[in-house]
């Protein structure tokens, strides 16, 4: 039986994230202002042909798929390939509180030029002009300047994605990121969700941080970032 984070994208578009969603029968997509990924339902030529329709020629569009993605090479380009671990928090953490979180604020629409300007630099994933209506992102500032931050992003409902997560390089080394996930993490909770993030399986040390407070790693997945041709 198919796990519901095995096709994470169809399910967050269909339920958690409908209302920002753009869908056409058995494909889908996100607003391409918010997110460039789109969806299936069925992994097959008939949806793939229906997704092309969708997406406008030049477009990109990024598909999670637990197998390598099967795709006609006259209609679409791959632009990078993301093999990541898919990650569930399963084992609790004894308080979602540090040191730091005292210095977490939510981060608002007058925040976004800081937030483009801090994910362009560290590269946590895509983080688009209206990103932030996945809404409850959080940073931490320091004399001014966004520090780290984290949110939310994909709602496959019951899971919630903890995403964005992200520090300046001038400011690592104090468990700021540490602080906000763990912040995020209790609002996804007290809202009776399960809290779930995606990772590159190259980046050890971010899985051993989010091991640390209490995830594991479901599945090995791969998205691809395709360009419409």
């Amino acid at each position: 039986m198919l796990h519901i984070l095995d096709n994470m994208i169809w399910n967050a578009i269909t339920t958690g994230n409908k209302d920002i969603a753009v869908l056409n029968g058995d494909v889908g997509r996100y607003r391409a202002d918010i997110a460039p990924f789109g969806a299936m339902k069925e992994c097959d030529e008939i949806n793939f042909q229906k997704l092309y329709d969708l997406i406008p020629p030049g477009e990109k569009v990024g598909i999670s798929s637990l197998k390598k993605i099967q795709y006609d090479e006259s209609k679409w380009s791959l632009l990078k390939h993301y093999p990541c671990c898919q990650m569930i928090y399963e084992y609790p953490v004894d308080t979602y509180v540090t040191k730091n979180s005292h210095l977490i604020v939510p981060l608002t629409d007058e925040h976004i030029p800081q937030m483009l300007e801090l994910t362009a630099l560290t590269k946590p994933g895509p983080f688009l002009q209206r990103t932030i209506e996945f809404g409850n992102y959080f940073g931490i500032f320091i004399d001014g300047r966004l520090a780290a931050m984290s949110g939310q992003r994909m709602h496959p409902v019951p899971y919630m994605e903890v995403s964005a997560v992200c520090t300046h390089p001038d400011f690592r080394g104090h468990g700021y990121a540490k602080a906000i996930m763990l912040h995020v993490m209790k609002l996804i909770l007290d809202n009776s969700f399960i809290p779930f993030l995606h990772v590159l399986n190259t980046n050890v040390t971010a899985i051993g941080l989010y091991e640390s407070i209490g995830f594991r790693t479901r599945a090995e997945i791969n998205i691809d970032m395709l360009k419409r041709l």
